[in-house]
């Protein structure tokens, strides 16, 4: 990632219109390390919560919820995804994660798929087509489409065999 184009929290001017379109921003300490990865439909806007909302844990209060990180951040990049569908900026959150492991993201619950962007979006379609009304998103994504990875995996390799021995392409 270059450097040169993290957004000092402190001295920044932004385009807060043109910034602030649906996607992904990734947070960054003093040193420039990368701590925390999140998705917005208004990023600028989540980035600025997670600046001013920081609780302690010290507050017993019913029914309160800490929300934000704090302001434990200097730098910050955004990266816009063209989709308006949450479950497209979810996937990148999830991928990404997966790959920086940003310390601030330890608690999340939600486990990076093994899907490309292309074989995503086509089964989002399969699901808005055919299963909308009969199960939630992800149900249908861990239930029909992750546990059947393996086999269509080894179906996938059985067919591009078989493909090669008939015209010598793969």
């Amino acid at each position: 990632m270059v450097l040169n184009k993290l957004n000092d929290i402190l001295d920044c001017r932004v385009d807060i219109v043109g910034m602030n379109r649906p996607g992904i921003y990734f947070l960054f300490d003093d040193t420039r390390k990368l701590i925390y990865i999140g998705e917005s439909k208004f990023p600028l806007i989540r980035i600025l919560d997670h600046f001013h909302k920081h609780y302690k844990k010290l507050i017993k209060v019913p029914g309160f919820k800490a929300k934000g990180i704090g302001p434990v951040f200097n730098y910050f990049r955004t990266m816009h995804i063209q989709s308006n569908d949450s479950r497209i900026r979810q996937h990148y959150e999830k991928r990404w994660i997966r790959k920086f492991n940003p310390p601030l993201n330890y608690s999340t619950k939600n486990v990076a798929y093994d899907l490309s962007y292309t074989e995503f979006v086509s089964f989002a379609k399969v699901y808005d087509s055919f299963f909308k009304k009969d199960m939630t998103w992800f149900r249908y994504l861990n239930d029909q489409v992750l546990r059947q990875r393996d086999t269509y995996k080894k179906q996938k390799a059985i067919l591009r065999r078989k493909r090669y021995l008939e015209t010598g392409r793969g």
